[in-house]
């Protein structure tokens, strides 16, 4: 089989996995090299000649079946490996079919066919990284749409259907379609509302703090602070007149009564009177 003397790709500049698929035919024989007993040869021969008929009728979940389980056991039966790559991405499963084809490479690298698995291997990257690419795009434009559509649907959403002549008519949704569309928009919503009330009960108990201790620093400030400066002066006032009337009370015998009626009063001083005046 030549597998690289035709264009593969459509007209829209598509690469077409069928016409590859369609240059695969039964064997009449198995590969000399691959190292099965004469026995397994045949029942493999049979498998896969049986899964080209099943492709040739468009039962191809059936001969994908049973080219995984040939390709998996005998990886260097690269009719079979290779095929089941290409099935794979005809059915875009294009990560598998990547994977697949890089198998095949690495079993039989130095194979006839190697090169053409290397140009699918790559056609099937560049398939995966568009799907993926489109899938975000996709998921991207949904979760825009999700109020919009919560929206249409509060209201009663339009959908457009075909009728019998072809031509368009538009209908209301069902209720179990508004249902769901309301659901998820709900969803969204009520996760970007409670984002929204978090964010401003926290705002709110910060601007609070900063209030109630800015308050009490007046508080503290002009009512508590001025108390206690005047009762610090008014008790170094005292402390000075104990110790004057301390050291004259020995000169004057009535400064000395006065001395002894305060200390009565008041009680002696914690400190030693005359060394606080020197």
């Amino acid at each position: 089989m030549d597998y690289t003397n035709a264009p593969v790709k459509n007209k829209a500049n598509v690469f077409d996995w069928d016409r590859v698929i369609s240059k695969y035919a039964k064997l009449d024989s198995m590969p000399r090299e691959l190292p099965v007993s004469v026995s397994e040869r045949e029942r493999i021969l049979s498998v896969y000649n049986r899964a080209i008929d099943q492709i040739r009728t468009d039962n191809t979940d059936v001969a994908m079946i049973a080219l995984e389980k040939v390709s998996v056991r005998w990886p260097h039966f690269i009719e079979a490996s290779s095929l089941y790559g290409l099935l794979l991405a005809k059915t875009q499963r294009f990560a598998e079919a990547e994977k697949q084809f890089e198998k095949v490479l690495l079993a039989l690298p130095d194979a006839d066919i190697a090169p053409a698995v290397n140009e699918w291997r790559k056609e099937a990257r560049q398939e995966r990284i568009r799907e993926e690419a489109r899938d975000s795009s996709r998921r991207r434009r949904e979760h825009k749409l999700l109020p919009v559509r919560a929206s249409l649907a509060s209201s009663g959403i339009l959908q457009r259907a075909a009728d019998e002549d072809g031509t368009g008519r538009v209908q209301m949704a069902s209720k179990r379609e508004q249902e769901e569309v309301l659901r998820s928009g709900g969803d969204y919503a009520q996760g970007s509302s409670s984002a929204r009330t978090g964010t401003t009960k926290l705002f709110q108990v910060a601007i609070i703090a900063v209030i109630v201790a800015s308050i009490l620093f007046l508080i503290f400030y002009f009512v508590i602070r001025p108390s206690i400066v005047a009762n610090e002066n008014r008790r170094e006032r005292l402390e000075w007149l104990e110790a004057a009337l301390s050291e004259r009370a020995g000169e004057n015998e009535s400064i000395g009564e006065i001395l002894d009626a305060y200390r009565k009063a008041f009680g002696e001083l914690d400190v030693n009177a005359a060394e606080l005046v020197e």
